[in-house]
């Protein structure tokens, strides 16, 4: 590929066209949102689920009426800033309950997710529910076919899967520009300070509710509850909170969205002493045409943040917060950096994904990141857990990701 034989300013402007579906979205839900009210709660009121929320609030039509959490500061947070008019509640069920409410925002830790999709789904809510899917494979299966076994709107929180950039990105692999794809490499790095060894509660905290759906129970620790993603107990750890959203972008640009054939995965922690799970890993995915890597470290901030690296026969893209970069082959010898033969540039916001949402809520159409997407898009991290923690490699059994009648 010369970069004769591409035209970068008639891309670009193609690549901005492929971006009006987002706008014809959004311009819709702004002339229907006044007549089309939906009112919502949000179920998980840490940081997160809040700036989830005040996203969904940019939204015409949109209207919260409840806000639950387990820890009551939170409540009261949300009530102060977001959604004075929203009733408190410290038990979802007392949501799930209201007929009122159409949709549910979902941000508790991990373990919740499928318990509350469950019982929202038996509710009759639609559902956005944050990342990752599933806190197992087997889980996961589960939550696919109750959400099957339905007619909600359920969106997975990757809203990869809404930005204009990671569209074009798309369509530009479809297209070939790369050829073959034989390696993908995705990567995150951020240098996170350390674990605190203790945390002052505010109010109260209903720490049996929090950990009902855990196997064992322990006794209150306020530094569980706070860096819960870094206990297995409520999450998968950093391997799947991140690599959901990269490992996603790789099997739906590469392998039609399906899993990984089998993953290797080794890791320790180096810089958040006191974790149970790995904050520095590699792990490695067999697919049935390439190999990726997945690489994480919380000690080191090279390059800051995620990126994404596509290699193929024919170029290379790499894809990041800033859009993406398209390098032919070959790469030169003189060890000079080439000009990118195609780019887009645009980052990932969250209310492309949060607009795409509500306006399936109001069409019944298939969102943009439904059940299928999110189940698979974890299945290679848990995968790879599950070879961390067994210290060998650990082949995905086709059936585990459906759930047996």
């Amino acid at each position: 590929m010369s970069k004769n034989s591409l035209n970068r300013r008639e891309f670009l402007a193609g690549a901005g066209a492929a971006g009006l579906s987002v706008m014809t979205a959004r311009s819709w839900s702004r002339v229907q949102g006044a007549n089309d009210r939906i009112v919502m709660a949000l179920i998980g009121a840490g940081g997160r689920g809040r700036g989830v929320m005040r996203s969904f609030q940019k939204v015409p039509g949109i209207e919260f009426a409840a806000v639950c959490d387990v820890y009551e500061p939170n409540i009261g947070e949300t009530q102060r800033t977001s959604c004075d008019n929203c009733k408190g509640a410290v038990d979802y069920h007392e949501v799930l309950d209201n007929k009122d409410i159409q949709a549910v925002l979902i941000a508790t830790p991990d373990h919740w997710h499928g318990p509350m999709l469950l019982d929202a789904l038996s509710a009759g809510k639609d559902i956005y529910l944050e990342k990752p899917f599933s806190h197992s494979i087997e889980q996961g299966a589960r939550m696919v076919k109750a959400a099957r076994a339905t007619k909600q709107i359920v969106q997975v929180g990757m809203q990869r899967r809404s930005s204009p950039a990671v569209q074009a990105a798309k369509k530009a692999v479809d297209d070939g520009t790369l050829g073959d794809i034989v390696l993908a490499r995705a990567q995150w790095f951020w240098n996170q300070p350390p674990l605190p060894k203790s945390v002052e509660l505010k109010g109260k905290l209903d720490w049996d509710r929090f950990q009902a759906p855990c196997k064992h129970k322990r006794p209150m620790d306020p530094v569980r509850w706070r860096v819960w993603r870094n206990f297995w107990d409520y999450s998968g750890g950093h391997c799947t909170d991140q690599g959901t959203h990269l490992m996603d972008v790789i099997q739906w640009f590469a392998n039609d969205g399906k899993p990984p054939l089998a993953a290797e995965c080794y890791g320790a922690t180096y810089n958040l002493i006191g974790a149970e799970v790995p904050d520095t890993f590699c792990a490695v995915f067999q697919y049935p045409k390439f190999v990726a890597t997945w690489t994480l470290t919380y000690g080191n901030s090279y390059m800051d943040g995620w990126t994404i690296i596509l290699q193929g026969r024919k170029g290379t893209m790499v894809l990041d917060d800033r859009g993406y970069r398209i390098y032919s082959e070959p790469w030169p010898k003189t060890g000079q950096s080439p000009e990118p033969v195609m780019e887009y540039k645009g980052g990932i916001p969250t209310e492309p994904h949060v607009e795409n949402f509500v306006d399936c809520v109001r069409s019944r159409k298939e969102p943009n990141a439904p059940v299928e997407v999110g189940h698979y898009a974890v299945c290679g991290p848990h995968l790879a857990n599950v070879s961390l923690l067994r210290k060998q490699r650990a082949t995905l059994n086709p059936e585990a990701t459906r759930a047996r009648t």
